[in-house]
């Protein structure tokens, strides 16, 4: 019985935490913009919440929440981690293995899929963009 109870209070803080990285994310994001033709559409999950990115002329005109949306939403490519390995990448100094998208992935925390000419031709403007929260965690 206490096993039960530990993994439900396990997958609540686990939820507390994956819309508290949602919250701060829907908060920063309407303010990014580069001076970059960027134009893309990305999928952000953190753990099993999902933001779709709407990604023109180098600012950043829609994030909604996958939820809130129709089925079956386009998207370039998609950028997934589990609540830790986002906490961990927005630490204000993050640690080698998480301070970069990249090594995330090869760490087996973080996985990028879909059309890979997008990510790569506008890298570091998504780099940015998905570091906006480094260092503004309460």
């Amino acid at each position: 019985m206490t096993d039960t109870f530990d993994e439900g209070a396990r997958q609540s803080d686990e939820t507390k935490i994956e819309e508290a990285l949602t919250q701060r994310f829907l908060e920063l994001v309407p303010s990014f913009s580069r001076p970059k033709a960027a134009c893309f559409i990305m999928l952000v999950g953190f753990g099993s919440l999902e933001l779709i990115t709407h990604v023109r002329d180098g600012r950043v005109v829609a994030t909604k929440r996958k939820a809130d949306l129709p089925p079956l939403q386009r998207f370039d490519f998609s950028v997934r981690a589990a609540a830790g390995a986002w906490q961990r990448f927005w630490q204000e100094i993050p640690l080698p293995g998480s301070h970069d998208l990249f090594a995330l992935a090869r760490n087996g925390e973080m996985t990028i899929e879909g059309s890979l000419k997008p990510l790569m031709a506008n890298l570091q403007f998504v780099k940015d963009l998905l570091s906006i929260g480094r260092g503004s965690q309460k």
